[in-house]
């Protein structure tokens, strides 16, 4: 078979090799022109002139190929007054997948990738880590470990420049290794069977090579984002998700306590519907409800603490805006993208991104790797008061109104009661909250806002804190899903 011929069907075979070409000779060298093929294993075929110099040529050239880039390089025949210069091109770089583990499962992967184009090699489980090194491991080459026997391997190609390391193994394996492993393996597809394992491994690997998410094209095309909390700031977020065209389900207890009903789509729990700035909440007791509501273009309202229903719709994202200084169970991987607010969540460990909700400059900010500023407790100041103008419960018992949030207030006068212990207003000014009526309150509960502006208060729409925390999850979710759609 000719030279050409040779690299023809090498590349046909999808491995990788490198082109050698003497481009310079002085002195006594074996030869003064010349060209040869080397292939990833080492094998060689035409020649520049065999012995040492071409020792160190497929030396070189194994190198150049490790990189993935062509070099230039003189090579010395026993001395410095003869060398032979040569440039080294690796014309093909193929897709690669290491296959470790020739099982069931192992040897469906290897099949289906070599199918779908791929340049594959299987290796046995019980390889070292030497043995590994010795590929030709670069950054368009995948590393599967199929089988738990080869999880000593994963620190190993970590340390490579593999695309992709998975470990195939039950989900109730135990690893500490960190999130550029992927594991569980594979997208979930329901597989079962060894080909359906290879479909679901298959599609990851070729995701993350291509820069894609892997999530339904459907659910790009729905944009639909689950917010757990229907609250004064998580309405805020609704509103601005839902306006920048996006279909929202906003998830609730079933005993709502916020205290700014006007503006808060929990109030639809108590009273069915709630519209805050022209958009429609309406609560939905079950998934023909749910959709119904999706597709009048509203805002469902679902009593669901336990988060269920991801499962039944997978949105393409999920917003924890409960404001609980605390995490109640959200978790990265819930959804393609999911944001938190406020302290309790760390960006990169319980969320993709965190967005800042202390007054400040750094309000509605959004974080990436990191916290929020912790919650000091003491609520935000407005015209020179903070703590004075949020009002908690100073006995446990059964809340009940006497005032309405709008009213104008002076300080001494009776909002509301406690069983029969009655509230008064610290401070003059606006109700701008208040809680709804028959909840059983424990003491130093939260149960009403009263605003120092007074009637230049409003009560009504959506708050500054509100827009700004808004604005910080709408940025994150378009740049963490632009990011996934590269």
């Amino acid at each position: 078979m000719g030279l050409y011929a040779e690299a023809a069907s090498l590349e046909e075979q999808g491995i990788p090799f490198a082109t050698v070409t003497i481009t310079g000779a002085k002195g006594i060298v074996p030869r003064k022109n010349g060209r040869m093929f080397v292939a990833e294993d080492g094998r060689t075929f035409g020649t520049v002139g065999g012995g040492s110099v071409e020792h160190a040529a497929v030396y070189h050239a194994r190198e150049a190929l490790k990189e993935g880039r062509g070099r230039s390089v003189s090579i010395t025949n026993g001395s410095t007054e003869n060398t032979v210069d040569i440039y080294i091109d690796v014309p093909f770089s193929p897709k690669r997948v290491i296959v470790i583990g020739s099982g069931h499962v192992g040897s469906a992967v290897a099949f289906l990738m070599k199918q779908l184009g791929w340049s594959v090699k299987v290796l046995e489980l019980q390889i070292d880590a030497e043995m590994l090194l010795s590929e030709m491991i670069d950054d368009k080459t995948a590393v599967v470990i199929a089988g738990k026997a080869g999880a000593g391997l994963v620190p190993v190609a970590l340390g490579t420049r593999a695309f992709y390391v998975g470990l195939l193994a039950s989900r109730s394996y135990k690893t500490d290794y960190d999130s550029r492993l992927y594991f569980p393996i594979g997208l979930d597809i329901g597989e079962e069977t060894p080909e359906e394992i290879a479909v679901s491994v298959a599609a990851e690997v070729m995701a993350v090579f291509n820069h894609r998410s892997g999530i339904s094209n459907r659910l790009w095309q729905e944009k639909l984002v689950v917010v757990r909390g229907a609250g004064d700031l998580a309405t805020g977020t609704i509103i601005r998700l839902f306006k920048a065209g996006c279909k929202v389900i906003a998830l609730e207890t079933a005993e709502p306590t916020v205290i700014r009903r006007t503006v808060s789509f929990a109030e639809a729990v108590y009273d069915g519907e709630m519209t805050v700035e022209g958009v429609r909440a309406v609560l939905s007791n079950n998934d023909s409800d749910i959709r119904q509501a999706l597709d009048e273009g509203s805002v469902p309202v679902v009593i669901d603490p336990s988060l269920s229903i991801l499962e039944r719709f997978q949105p393409v994202a999920l917003v924890d805006a409960i404001i609980a200084k605390k995490n109640l169970g959200t978790k990265r991987g819930m959804a393609p993208v999911v944001i938190a607010l406020g302290p309790g969540f760390e960006a990169g460990v319980d969320a993709d991104a965190v967005i800042e909700t202390k007054r400040g400059h750094t309000l509605g900010s959004v974080i990436y790797n990191g916290c929020a500023i912790p919650n000091s407790g003491i609520p935000g100041n407005i015209a020179g008061y903070a703590e004075e103008r949020v009002i908690h419960s100073h006995v446990p018992g059964v809340f009940r109104g006497v005032k309405n949030i709008g009213d104008i207030v002076s300080k001494g006068d009776t909002i509301a009661y406690i069983g029969e212990t009655p509230v008064e207003a610290p401070i003059d000014g606006k109700l701008r909250g208040l809680l709804h009526d028959g909840i059983s309150v424990p003491q130093n509960f939260k149960i009403a806002d009263i605003d120092p502006r007074g009637e230049e208060a409003d009560h009504l729409t959506v708050s500054d804190k509100a827009r700004a925390i808004a604005g910080g999850v709408l940025e994150a979710l378009l740049s963490l899903l632009n990011q996934m759609a590269l």
